[in-house]
């Protein structure tokens, strides 16, 4: 279901399938975008091999290399090569973003390119972690906020962080200096690993 949000900027083109947007929101506000080709998902599993030094070789390992070449025999075994499972990366995305210009470059290119900036951005105080406002309140800084994607209408991954983002500064602009068109690559990655059960909701 396309997400609803208040403060919506970005793409307004009804001619582009949902199934070819992208949705990145957090809090009231959501970043609608066209699918850019290279936009992907990756997922490291990290295994490693703990046992492979374990052998007689090994343990000796000039006299095992001495024996293995007067003898063509090794002291290596199939335990040596087992793989062990030490955890997953979490799910990473390159998020290709397109944005265009129909009638108001402000509002559907420059305003979801701040906003998306916004996102990855702190908001921490000056020198003191902790300060008093002028309206008396006390102020604490915050780290960025987390984020939730929609890619393809069909594909939900949340929370996550946003890690990068990369945007160009010499596309065609409007007599008022706003891009008319830009593709926005994000860096975006879940919180943490999903687990085997996280991953059918993921898909819609």
């Amino acid at each position: 279901m396309e997400p609803k949000r208040h403060q919506n900027s970005g793409n307004a083109d009804k001619n582009l399938s949902p199934y070819l947007k992208c949705w990145v929101m957090q809090g009231n506000t959501c970043v609608v975008g066209a699918i850019g080709e290279g936009t992907t998902k990756e997922i490291q599993v990290n295994w490693n091999s703990p046992f492979e030094e374990d052998t007689i070789g090994g343990t000796f390992q000039k006299i095992g290399g001495l024996v293995q070449e007067e003898t063509g025999r090794t002291s290596k075994t199939l335990l040596s090569s087992a793989q062990i499972w030490e955890g997953n990366q979490p799910h990473q995305f390159n998020l290709v973003m397109k944005f265009y210009a129909l009638s108001d470059a402000k509002a559907e290119v420059m305003d979801p390119c701040r906003e998306l900036e916004k996102m990855l951005s702190p908001n921490v105080n000056a020198s003191l972690p902790f300060e008093v406002g002028s309206d008396g309140d006390l102020h604490v800084g915050r780290v960025p906020g987390r984020v939730w994607i929609n890619v393809g209408r069909n594909a939900l991954y949340g929370p996550c962080v946003i890690t990068g983002m990369t945007m160009p500064l010499d596309k065609e602009k409007t007599k008022d200096g706003y891009l008319i068109r830009c593709e926005v690559n994000l860096q975006v990655e879940t919180k943490q690993m999903l687990n085997r059960s996280d991953i059918d909701k993921t898909y819609g």
